[in-house]
């Protein structure tokens, strides 16, 4: 009688019902897609990571310096807490109004109205950057999140037609033929929502967080144009 066993059915001479069995059993292209899930894990986890400490750092340090500075009388004073601040997006845009306003006291020498707007462009024109700066990564990680579950149901649909394939060659349909081939290609898709479900919530979570980061610019932009347009009347005074 010719020899009909197959991969899956050498398998399931050998299942023992746990995890790690399983996916050592597993076919080829299943344990191809698990792979390339456990890459894509690597890579989430590494932006979330990532993501996580710059922008818990960018809020509470824009918190920093927009409390100082709505209590600011100087320059001087608000640039050394900036400086002890450390770096962060608010910190940017101060830093390119303080070169746009070193630009203009090199040129004139004085802060006229049409300086004032150099300088509120040359803020919005950071902000945008530092906006996209922030914003670098997500698209891979929502792109991790979207298409994890279906290389998953790959594997799983691969696998359940090896299990069919097993049957017709040995002729059985019985549960003990089947749910060794089953049981092992479902790991794929447990694998894929694994990999999904926390890149979905952290993408979630930090647009939210990012959109944080925005408004503090945008507080930043108006306060200190207003800061300074304040100074100014002073001066005239």
């Amino acid at each position: 009688m010719p020899n009909l066993t197959t991969s899956a059915y050498a398998a399931t001479t050998q299942f023992k019902g746990n995890i790690g069995a399983m996916i050592v059993d597993a076919d080829p292209i299943v344990k191809f897609v698990l792979l390339v899930l456990l890459l894509f894990s690597v890579f989430s986890w590494g932006i979330i990571l990532q993501k996580w400490i710059v922008l818990s750092r960018a809020r509470s340090r824009a918190r920093v310096i927009l409390e100082s500075l709505a209590r600011s009388a100087s320059m001087v004073k608000l640039k050394a807490v900036v400086e002890k601040a450390g770096d962060c997006p608010v910190a940017r845009l101060f830093r390119e109004a303080q070169d746009e306003m070193n630009l203009i006291a090199e040129k004139t020498g004085t802060m006229s109205p049409s300086a004032m707007t150099n300088i509120e462009t040359r803020i919005a024109d950071a902000q945008a950057r530092q906006g996209m700066d922030l914003s670098h990564g997500l698209g891979f990680l929502a792109s991790i999140s979207n298409a994890s579950p279906f290389i998953g149901l790959f594997g799983t649909v691969w696998g359940v037609m090896d299990s069919f394939r097993e049957i017709g060659v040995r002729g059985s349909a019985s549960l003990a033929t089947v749910a060794p081939g089953i049981s092992e290609a479902l790991i794929a898709t447990a694998a894929g929502l694994f990999v999904a479900i926390p890149a979905v919530l952290f993408y979630n979570l930090f647009t939210g967080t990012i959109s944080q980061a925005s408004s503090q610019m945008e507080q930043f932009q108006v306060e200190f144009m207003n800061w300074l347009r304040r100074g100014m009347l002073h001066a005239d005074k």
